[in-house]
């Protein structure tokens, strides 16, 4: 295991940052990839609309489980937040707002 001879403190922390970046995280990727996808893909708006909704619930499941398989909670939950910056972007730049 990742954590083996790190202190309690570390584990907890290390524990901590990958629930987030499971839980509200992986939950806000697939929120936003479903925008995206949304947003830019070619085609009626119901059928888009669908194929987002449809892609976000594979998503969610995938980062789950990406969260707990890297060696660094740390560096999980930052790949989570940077790639929800990019998301986040992308829906803006194609009009969408909060």
């Amino acid at each position: 295991m990742a954590t083996v001879g790190k202190s309690p403190s570390l584990k907890r922390w290390d524990l901590a940052c990958r629930i987030l970046a499971a839980l509200p995280g992986g939950y806000a990727l697939s929120a936003f990839v479903g925008i995206c996808l949304a947003l830019w893909l070619p085609g009626l708006r119901i059928e888009r609309a669908m194929t987002g909704m449809l892609t976000g619930l594979l998503i969610w499941p995938v980062a789950f489980m990406a969260s707990f398989a890297f060696p660094d909670g740390r560096k999980v939950l930052g790949g989570t937040v940077i790639t929800l910056l990019a998301l986040m972007g992308l829906a803006a730049l194609r009009g969408w707002r909060p």
